[in-house]
């Protein structure tokens, strides 16, 4: 045994320990992969077949690397000991220890006062001893687990310490006594945990939901997450309302194939003040049979119509009147579809769901814009049979038959001619009115478009250009008159208002490429179109209703048309403002303006400054008055203005929200709304998040209180509690879904802390 070398020239030393230790690896039963070994001081022994190095030794054998101040090999077993800042990789898992005491070649060993970090998962287990039992599988001593990373001597932000734990690095971490701690001080303990500690979703319990209401009391809820298979898993959740009851959610996902999916849900929930039982059920599928043929399901029931008011906290749930289901079916050609749709309405008011009308089915056909006997002519045929039935009031089996002729004839180069022709045939069953006969109704169709579009592009010397688009049109309209006062109306194709209408457009367009770095985007940052319809005939009429007939869903009937006087509509202004710089902001803003009494009737804007320098706003604003309202388009033509609906109360509401990245990490966001008729806040919601520098956790509040609407419902505080763990997940909420829509306009993922914002290298496990 002699000393070979002390190295101070690394490649010398490497090769020449290369060319001796690889035939003493080969002579080995289990060894198949070369053995490299360095240090300060290497002496090898030829009878033990070992090397002992001291002073930055290091180790290499396939994806292994191993560092440490003093280690022993034996090439024939494998077997390496390290003592001193030990550091073995394999580019997935970083071990640091004490001491080691490993085997290469059946990558089993033990590390004293270890730490282990994945970088695929990103996360550290730290032991006083970690037996590892394969590449994947570790026994634990005196362990800790967390997904921080913090630099070395600073306090650990949080981490669950346990006496024993068991860890499998693709699988779970399973632990018993186990303490949570934050800042190192235990702040809850907990018998046994079973934590995930891969990527891939994994069966166990998801963290618990907890708040309070001035109204429910205080409530949590607790999930368990079942990881069927690769194709399916299913969530079962225990709700508790302390004032209210408690219930319980099942939600079910599976995947088929690419082209087969479902969702399923349902809730059961014991309301006690009310001795009450409430479930609701959703079923949504989708399959793809092949590329022309699909077909859809949608299910949405519940037992009692009050279920949303009471028990969701979605704010659109809670003012819904009507919820559908439907099951959807398509065939597609070239220019050809067909369609069947069945289609069932609950009423969540205090109606009876006997008086809504159902549609079962309703089977259509529709043709594209086919060429005809090769001229420049096209040709198109929208055809509906729909049967309409209900337990109260009348149904009626409904043909409607809508073909239809147009050209498209250029003029001049600039200008393009589209005229229409189209006959509508709709078709009731006899038995309808007690009739003998069926009854029928037929409308002709005739229209004409003229447009162009005239572009002109200023270039700018310190700049890109701007393009200016005008694009002018006239369309005129003539309707038939129909038979309606003794017809049924069950939706828009039972209404037919006779047209003799010309309407005008002009829009106005100005768009540009703004750089963006080594890019260009392109941008229209102002729109504008106006829009107003001159009744060429007879004024414009006011579609007057009244309640009594049960013939039209919830017993409405058209009882005429009463003339307005007006031969011009309201002027319609849409208009649209983008920027970029110096930050992303747009403002959008729609009004109807009544020229005959110099008075707006609608005005409706929003405002809204983009994520740019941790902050984010938007105003919105609806205004309505009392009196004639504009019908914007409609079964022929989205831009007619050829009739009005008498609004009996006027409308004025604001809505805002904003959110703003606060000093010490915190995030903020408001969002609220204001009626500007009542004085009265409906509903204002606040959220405060917290996110440590290292974006490992996360803390938040959610506020939200609801004004009482007299005779419906008393005033309401709603309180909930947010807690992330970076990597792991969070403990959800009710009101999540709003809250990560607000503040991921902040850059900020309540869920995934990491992922938005990975920590700086140095922040990395020492």
């Amino acid at each position: 045994m002699g000393l070979l070398s002390r190295r101070l020239v690394v490649p010398l030393t490497a090769l020449l320990f290369l060319l001796e230790a690889t035939p003493a690896l080969a002579e080995g039963p289990s060894s198949a992969r070369p053995t490299h070994i360095q240090a300060d001081t290497l002496v090898y022994s030829k009878e033990t077949q070992t090397y002992e190095g001291k002073g930055s030794v290091v180790v290499v054998q396939g994806p292994y690397r191993l560092e440490a101040d003093e280690a022993t090999l034996n090439v024939a077993t494998g077997r390496v000991t390290a003592v001193g800042r030990v550091h073995l990789n394999n580019g997935i898992h970083d071990i640091h220890g004490e001491r080691l005491d490993f085997n290469f070649n059946t990558s089993k060993g033990v590390i004293f006062q270890g730490r282990l970090f994945v970088l695929e998962g990103n996360f550290t287990v730290d032991a006083r001893v970690m037996e590892r039992l394969s590449e994947e599988q570790y026994r634990l001593e005196d362990a800790s687990f967390t997904t921080c990373s913090v630099l070395e001597g600073e306090r650990m932000p949080w981490q669950f310490k346990a006496e024993k734990a068991e860890l499998e690095v693709e699988g779970f971490l399973y632990a018993r006594n186990v303490q949570f701690c934050i800042l190192d001080v235990p702040v809850m303990y907990l018998p046994a945990v079973l934590f995930p500690t891969k990527r891939e979703r994994a069966t166990g319990f998801l963290m618990p939901v907890m708040g309070s209401s001035s109204v429910q009391g205080f409530k949590v809820r607790e999930a368990f997450f079942w990881n069927i298979s690769p194709s399916q898993d299913a969530t079962i959740t225990l709700d508790e309302r302390g004032k209210l009851g408690t219930g319980a959610e099942l939600e079910y996902r599976y995947k088929l194939s690419r082209n087969s999916e479902g969702y399923f849900w349902t809730q059961y929930f014991r309301d006690v003040p009310d001795q009450t039982t409430r479930w609701n059920v959703i079923y949504k599928h989708r399959e793809q049979f092949s590329d022309d043929l699909q077909g859809r399901v949608d299910v949405n029931y519940l037992n009692q119509r009050s279920n949303f008011f009471v028990l969701s906290e979605d704010v659109l749930q809670r003012v819904a009147v009507y919820q559908e289901s439907n099951a959807f079916l398509s065939k597609r050609w070239d220019n050809q579809v067909l369609y069947g749709l069945a289609r069932y309405s609950q009423n969540l008011t205090s109606l009876s769901d006997k008086t809504v009308v159902q549609t079962l089915p309703e089977i259509g056909y529709s043709l594209t814009p086919l060429r005809a006997w090769g001229l420049p002519v096209y040709a198109g045929l929208d055809a509906t049979f729909d049967d309409f039935a209900r337990l109260q009031g009348t149904g009626a089996l409904r043909t409607d038959l809508f073909p239809k002729l147009w050209a498209s004839l250029p003029w001049d180069r600039y200008v393009t001619v589209t005229p229409l022709v189209g006959f509508r045939e709709t078709y009731y069953n006899r038995s309808l009115l007690q009739s003998d006969r069926p009854t029928s109704r037929e409308a002709l169709y005739l229209s004409t478009t003229v447009d162009t579009r005239l572009v002109r592009r200023f270039a700018q010397e310190d700049g890109p250009g701007i393009t200016h688009k005008i694009e002018p049109a006239l369309i005129y309209e003539y309707l038939t008159s129909t038979r309606q006062g003794d017809l049924p109306i069950f939706n828009d194709v039972d209404q037919l208002f006779p047209k003799h209408l010309l309407t005008y457009e002009l829009t106005s367009r100005l768009s540009t490429m703004v750089p963006m770095g080594d890019t260009a985007r392109y941008l229209e940052f102002a729109y504008l179109r106006l829009t107003q319809s001159q009744h060429l005939g007879s004024p414009n009429r006011t579609l007057s209703t009244n309640v009594g007939s049960g013939l039209g869903l919830g017993g409405n009937q058209a009882s005429g048309f009463q003339p307005t006087g007006r031969s011009f509509s309201d002027l319609r202004g849409e208009l649209i403002l983008r920027t970029l710089k110096p930050i992303p902001a747009s403002l959008d803003v729609d009004t109807f303006y009544n020229y005959t009494e110099s008075a707006v009737s609608v005005f409706n804007t929003d405002l809204n400054f983009e994520l740019r320098n941790g902050y984010f706003l938007s105003l919105g604003q609806r205004f309505t008055r009392a009196g004639p309202v504009p019908v914007r388009g409609d079964l022929f033509n989205p831009l007619t203005l050829n009739d009005v609906l008498i609004q009996t109360e006027k409308t004025h509401f604001f809505t805002a929200e904003v959110g703003t990245a606060l000093p010490f990490n915190l995030y903020a966001v408001i969002r609220g709304y204001y009626d500007a008729q009542t004085g009265r806040l409906p509903e204002v919601d606040y959220g405060l998040y917290y996110v440590n520098p290292s974006r490992c956790w996360g803390v938040g509040a959610l506020l939200i209180e609801r004004g009482q609407i007299p005779g419906v419902a008393p005033a309401q505080t709603e309180f909930a509690f947010l807690f992330t763990l970076g990597g792991v997940g969070s403990t959800e909420s009710p009101f999540s879904a709003v809250y990560q829509r607000l503040f991921q306009r902040l850059g900020l993922d309540i869920q995934k802390l990491r992922e938005v914002s990975p920590p700086p290298a140095s922040a990395r496990p020492f």
